[in-house]
């Protein structure tokens, strides 16, 4: 079976031009978390909802337009993998754009539970 290595990271449609390897996701959504177990045995849980997280690096060049990946809200992100799989984050904002050095800057996106 074919394991995924490359992804394709598209904004409200338009693909960025993400440095290979760089892109991350997390899909978000219903997490189980602080997990003990009582003296009688019982394993207890609680859950909490999680935004999903994407994360990549994008290869600045000429029409690379920072101030609009900036300043992206309510935006559909999607994670198109090589293998078929694609992800999309709904009611997305940009929540983190780093500093653009060496024709590179990294950008964060978080929204709503990733849907395949």
């Amino acid at each position: 079976m074919r394991q995924t290595s490359k992804v394709t990271v598209k904004v409200d449609g338009d693909a960025f031009r993400s440095k290979a390897g760089s892109s991350s996701l997390k899909i978000g959504g219903l997490y189980r978390t602080e997990t003990e177990m009582t003296d009688q045995g019982v394993f207890l849980y609680k859950e909490k909802y999680v935004p999903s997280e994407l994360k990549t690096t994008v290869m600045h060049v000429a029409d690379t337009d920072l101030i609009k990946i900036r300043d992206s809200k309510d935006v559909s992100v999607t994670y198109e993998t090589d293998t078929g799989a694609v992800y999309t984050i709904t009611n997305a904002v940009c929540t983190e754009i780093g500093d653009l050095k060496d024709g590179e800057v990294e950008c964060s996106f978080q929204g709503d539970a990733a849907k395949s």
